[in-house]
Protein backbone atom coordinates (compact mmCIF):
# COMPACT_ATOMS: atom_id res chain seq x y z
CA UNK A 1 0.00 0.00 0.00
CA UNK A 2 1.21 3.48 -1.33
CA UNK A 3 2.37 6.04 1.71
CA UNK A 4 0.23 8.92 1.44
CA UNK A 5 1.62 12.03 3.09
CA UNK A 6 -0.66 14.57 4.31
CA UNK A 7 0.29 18.58 3.79
CA UNK A 8 -2.84 19.92 3.90
CA UNK A 9 -1.90 22.29 6.76
CA UNK A 10 1.24 23.57 5.48
CA UNK A 11 -0.60 24.45 2.32
CA UNK A 12 -3.38 26.33 3.68
CA UNK A 13 -0.85 28.21 5.76
CA UNK A 14 1.17 28.88 3.04
CA UNK A 15 -2.57 29.36 1.23
CA UNK A 16 -3.16 32.35 3.94
CA UNK A 17 0.02 33.56 3.81
CA UNK A 18 0.17 34.58 0.20
CA UNK A 19 -3.38 36.35 0.34
CA UNK A 20 -2.19 37.84 3.19
CA UNK A 21 0.83 39.12 1.31
CA UNK A 22 -1.54 40.16 -1.92
CA UNK A 23 -3.87 41.98 0.76
CA UNK A 24 -0.30 44.50 1.83
CA UNK A 25 0.70 44.64 -1.14
CA UNK A 26 -2.75 46.34 -2.79
CA UNK A 27 -3.32 48.35 -0.07
CA UNK A 28 0.21 49.83 -0.51
CA UNK A 29 -0.87 50.89 -4.21
CA UNK A 30 -4.42 51.96 -2.78
CA UNK A 31 -2.48 54.10 -0.51
CA UNK A 32 -0.47 55.39 -3.34
CA UNK A 33 -3.10 56.25 -5.88
CA UNK A 34 -5.17 58.00 -2.67
CA UNK A 35 -2.68 60.39 -1.93
CA UNK A 36 -2.20 61.23 -5.57
CA UNK A 37 -6.32 62.48 -5.13
CA UNK A 38 -6.01 63.63 -1.91
CA UNK A 39 -6.73 67.70 -1.94
CA UNK A 40 -3.56 69.54 -2.03
CA UNK A 41 -4.37 72.65 0.12
CA UNK A 42 -1.89 71.31 3.08
CA UNK A 43 0.48 68.81 2.57
CA UNK A 44 -0.34 67.67 6.11
CA UNK A 45 -2.96 65.11 4.98
CA UNK A 46 -1.03 63.59 2.27
CA UNK A 47 2.15 63.22 4.38
CA UNK A 48 -0.52 61.17 6.85
CA UNK A 49 -1.14 58.09 4.84
CA UNK A 50 0.07 54.97 6.43
CA UNK A 51 -1.00 51.49 5.67
CA UNK A 52 -1.05 49.36 8.55
CA UNK A 53 -0.51 45.79 8.57
CA UNK A 54 -3.47 43.79 10.37
CA UNK A 55 -3.12 39.96 10.84
CA UNK A 56 -6.03 39.29 8.21
CA UNK A 57 -4.52 42.01 6.27
CA UNK A 58 -4.16 45.14 5.99
CA UNK A 59 -5.64 49.07 6.41
CA UNK A 60 -5.35 52.31 4.62
CA UNK A 61 -5.28 55.47 6.71
CA UNK A 62 -4.87 59.32 6.76
CA UNK A 63 -4.34 60.26 9.90
CA UNK A 64 -4.88 64.32 10.55
CA UNK A 65 -7.60 65.18 12.04
CA UNK A 66 -9.25 67.24 8.95
CA UNK A 67 -8.48 63.59 6.82
CA UNK A 68 -12.47 62.31 7.21
CA UNK A 69 -13.69 65.91 6.68
CA UNK A 70 -11.81 66.30 3.15
CA UNK A 71 -12.72 62.83 2.32
CA UNK A 72 -17.13 63.20 3.13
CA UNK A 73 -17.34 66.65 2.44
CA UNK A 74 -19.74 67.25 -0.56
CA UNK A 75 -19.36 71.14 -0.36
CA UNK A 76 -15.83 71.69 -0.49
CA UNK A 77 -14.14 72.25 -3.77
CA UNK A 78 -10.39 71.24 -4.49
CA UNK A 79 -7.51 74.32 -4.92
CA UNK A 80 -6.47 71.61 -7.44
CA UNK A 81 -7.76 69.57 -10.19
CA UNK A 82 -8.33 65.64 -9.79
CA UNK A 83 -8.23 65.99 -6.22
CA UNK A 84 -10.92 66.08 -3.91
CA UNK A 85 -13.35 64.15 -1.76
CA UNK A 86 -13.62 60.34 -1.44
CA UNK A 87 -9.94 60.00 -2.37
CA UNK A 88 -9.49 56.88 -0.70
CA UNK A 89 -12.82 55.31 -1.87
CA UNK A 90 -12.26 55.33 -5.43
CA UNK A 91 -8.72 53.55 -5.62
CA UNK A 92 -10.28 50.99 -3.38
CA UNK A 93 -12.99 50.42 -5.87
CA UNK A 94 -10.90 50.47 -8.84
CA UNK A 95 -8.12 48.34 -7.82
CA UNK A 96 -10.80 45.34 -6.14
CA UNK A 97 -11.12 43.32 -9.73
CA UNK A 98 -7.33 43.46 -9.90
CA UNK A 99 -6.97 42.76 -6.26
CA UNK A 100 -9.29 39.48 -6.76
CA UNK A 101 -7.23 38.25 -9.91
CA UNK A 102 -4.04 38.63 -7.55
CA UNK A 103 -5.40 36.62 -5.06
CA UNK A 104 -6.76 33.92 -7.26
CA UNK A 105 -3.18 33.21 -9.14
CA UNK A 106 -1.48 33.61 -5.75
CA UNK A 107 -3.61 30.57 -4.36
CA UNK A 108 -3.57 28.98 -8.11
CA UNK A 109 0.47 29.06 -7.44
CA UNK A 110 -0.04 27.50 -4.97
CA UNK A 111 -2.58 24.85 -4.82
CA UNK A 112 -2.79 24.23 -8.34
Amino acid sequence: MPKVEWNGDRLAAAAQQAALEVARMTAEEIKGKAVDLCPVDTTQTRGSATVTELPKGAEVSFNTPQAAWLHESENYTPSHAGTGPNYLRQPLLDSEYQYHKDVAAALKAILG
